[in-house]
């Protein structure tokens, strides 16, 4: 029985999203779109990566570290981030990350400058001498991401003061969870970008990244036809727009959220008033489900009846013909908001049984407050036919990282 709660992520699960976003992508004629992966979704998928994705993006010094342990090819690292400083660019350039963003002038300076010291400082035997670095202008949305057209526009029509950098396409995200609409109002944006870029300075992009955002149902039991459909939908624009264009596709959540689960043991349960409540040994603090409000909507639970039961008599079949029991589902954190579920229906439980969170792959392993209370950092397990069960991280006590000068 392996301790709760833990993440496992099903990298055939991953493999397998992958390869069916790949399907939808390819043009005809044999046109390969780029798929990059945003590994801020979940780094831990990095463990093992499927052959259809040609890119990850990484955004923080500390992601960058991770694919540099676990040899990620260099060429195929985006190095992203709002925020870059020059120590920051440094590692990511003598890595050899393949393509640099810029979210500011500031950023194409910073890196412009760190490739002229190379050149200038006779690094031969790094291999970094008169080559420039290969970057991407991110155009902002609206918010603090990206840079202005404007800024855009100075950056490509001044190259004499960015000699570092080899301008060689844009970078464009509005955010997650959009419709089709959004996105076809999107790819207008960028055409009216691209084609202003190309009549007043015959920029011509080799590569135009955009981060559809596609939806991913995470209340809804037909979520499978629900993101297929939309994965249909907007695979059809986005091939039209690379006709036109050279277009390539990251995703981090559409990507990642269907492969992941998350496991909590019931340690008691009580009634107040009409109130069935099940503590959990889990909690708010290790599930983040986007779109979730006061805990009224119902991701995929289930009652496990697995390998990790202390309840090894509770079988599959017996568990189905238990009457259902409406339950408020509740963390162990000592605040009113630690409730995941505010009612569900499950069979009746007992002391000691695990339920199985569904489509938690994405961001629930870095986004969830982990650290309040201290409570302890869940296990996390990577899960594949072929190699079974492999234990990925440990449970790491929280209270080593939130004391002070001093160790347990």
């Amino acid at each position: 029985m392996r301790q709760t709660p833990y993440y496992v992520f099903d990298t055939d699960e991953f493999a397998k999203r992958a390869a069916m976003i790949r399907a939808a992508l390819d043009c005809k004629g044999g046109r390969r779109i780029p798929l990059c992966f945003s590994i801020k979704a979940n780094p831990f998928l990095l463990h093992r990566l499927p052959e259809g994705l040609d890119h990850v993006e990484v955004c923080s010094p500390g992601e960058l570290e991770i694919c540099i342990a676990l040899g990620v090819k260099p060429e195929s690292i985006i190095y992203s981030g709002v925020m870059k400083e020059k120590c920051d660019i440094k590692r990511a350039v003598s890595y050899g990350a393949g393509i640099l963003t810029c979210e500011s002038i500031r950023h194409a300076a910073l890196i412009s400058e760190v490739m002229l010291e190379c050149m200038s400082e006779g690094a031969q035997e790094a291999g970094l001498v008169e080559k420039k670095a290969q970057v991407i202008l991110r155009l902002t949305s609206g918010n603090q991401f990206g840079m202005s057209l404007e800024d855009i526009e100075y950056i490509i029509s001044h190259p004499d003061e960015f000699k570092g950098i080899a301008v060689m396409g844009i970078h464009y995200y509005s955010g997650t969870q959009k419709s089709l609409r959004k996105i076809n109002k999107d790819l207008e944006k960028i055409k009216s970008a691209l084609t202003m870029l190309k009549d007043k300075y015959s920029f011509e992009p080799q590569l135009v990244e955009y981060g559809p955002g596609l939806c991913v149902e995470y209340f809804e039991d037909d979520w499978q036809e629900k993101e297929k459909q939309s994965l249909d939908e907007a695979a059809e624009v986005l091939r039209e727009f690379a006709v036109e264009y050279p277009l390539g596709i990251e995703m981090g959540r559409f990507l990642a959220a269907s492969c992941g689960k998350y496991y909590t043991q019931v340690k008691d349960l009580k009634s107040t008033g009409d109130a069935n409540y099940a503590i959990l040994d889990g909690g708010i603090h290790h599930l983040n489900y986007f779109g979730q409000r006061m805990a009224m909507q119902v991701p995929p639970i289930r009652v496990y009846g697995g390998e990790v039961s202390e309840n090894e008599e509770r079988t599959e079949e017996e568990l189905t013909q238990l009457p259902d029991t409406d339950y408020t589902l509740c963390g162990s954190l000592c605040t009113v908001a630690d409730v995941l579920v505010r009612e569900v229906k499950l069979k009746k439980l007992e002391l000691g049984d695990v339920l199985e969170f569904g489509h938690c792959g994405a961001y629930s392993v870095t986004e969830a407050p982990a650290l309040f209370l201290s409570r302890q950092l869940p296990a996390v397990y990577a899960y594949s036919k072929e190699y079974g069960y492999e234990c990925l991280r440990k449970h790491i006590p929280a209270a080593e990282i939130n004391l002070a000068g001093k160790k347990l």
